[in-house]
């Protein structure tokens, strides 16, 4: 519990700093730049960095399959349940339910996972990070362009809009550098320094201003009136997701040591890119912006039950 405390503290005291400024220093306006910035310049560089220097081997594809299988599962049900029965529009529906299963993999799952398996569980985590934003934030990002192209009653049938929204989709600030990183490490090129240098110090700034800009967000809403929502989705989080992945990891008789990494990576708080993914789409990024607060604060008693629990290796 200390391990994960002290992993988490760090980001609290940027979330913090990133209030007074919201407070003190930017406004609407600021805000609005600073997240174009990070959507369009910083995010890109660290995904196609992390996809072009990414390896992906075959062992670990039973692990990848239960891991996205049980993830696309629950994202759907959450999605499609707040959409037929709380008739709620299908943007917030698929904003709410990517933040149900986007976990924070890299600043909080690396150094627990880490901490709890070794290098081996840790070989494990990376395979799932490596196919994190490329499976699930394309999903929800096709399935909302989708849903833009069709919203409206004078809207066109599919059989128009389809090419149209498959071609937004790949040209997305955040599709097309996953895309491109992926063709690269596909040709098995290196990386010259003279580009990885640059992409390293742009990608490294990604995190801590996405922390930033949570604080500035929260320095503008009344936090009381979306902790009912924001409970809601981190129980979902953390707690309901692991549990899905948990049975599906059961049921397909995942490894031990296989089963303990995707069960306590599911059981991770929600991960700072679905508030910029709510941010782009400006749906629910006040809930967004309250669930990661409290689904980072709810890690502590998640991740001690995950590890408490799963079998270990």
């Amino acid at each position: 519990m200390l391990a994960i405390i002290s992993v988490i503290l760090p980001a609290a005291i940027i979330v913090i700093a990133g209030y007074v400024a919201g407070k003190r220093v930017l406004d609407a306006a600021g805000v609005k730049a600073l997240s174009d910035l990070v959507y369009f310049l910083f995010l890109p560089c660290l995904l196609f960095r992390s996809m072009a220097t990414a390896s992906f081997g075959g062992s670990d594809a039973k692990l990848l399959a239960t891991y996205y299988g049980a993830s696309l599962l629950w994202f759907f049900a959450v999605a499609l349940f707040l959409k037929l029965r709380k008739s709620a529009a299908t943007p917030a529906a698929i904003v709410f339910a990517l933040g149900a299963v986007f976990s924070n993999t890299v600043q909080l799952g690396i150094p627990i996972i880490k901490l709890a398996f070794g290098d081996d569980g840790l070989k494990m985590h990376l395979s799932i990070i490596a196919m994190h934003t490329l499976v699930l934030l394309t999903v929800g990002t096709i399935w909302l362009e989708l849903s833009q192209a069709h919203a409206g009653d004078d809207a066109p049938p599919l059989s128009q809009t389809i090419g149209p929204v498959i071609k937004s989709a790949v040209l997305h600030p955040v599709i097309l550098p996953i895309v491109a990183g992926l063709l690269w490490s596909a040709a098995a090129l290196p990386l010259p320094g003279w580009i990885d240098q640059p992409l390293g110090f742009l990608a490294s700034a990604a995190g801590p201003i996405m922390l930033v800009l949570m604080g500035a967000q929260l320095s503008t809403m009344r936090l009381a009136e979306h902790l009912r929502d924001a409970f809601t989705l981190s129980v979902l989080k953390n707690f309901a997701h692991p549990a899905i992945v948990a049975l599906v990891s059961w049921a397909v008789g995942l490894p031990p040591l296989a089963m303990a990494v995707a069960v306590t990576c599911a059981s991770l708080p929600i991960g700072n890119n679905v508030f910029m993914f709510a941010q782009r789409y400006r749906t629910e990024e006040n809930t967004i912006t309250a669930a990661t607060a409290v689904s980072s604060l709810a890690a502590i008693a998640s991740l001690t039950l995950a590890l408490a629990l799963v079998p270990r290796p």
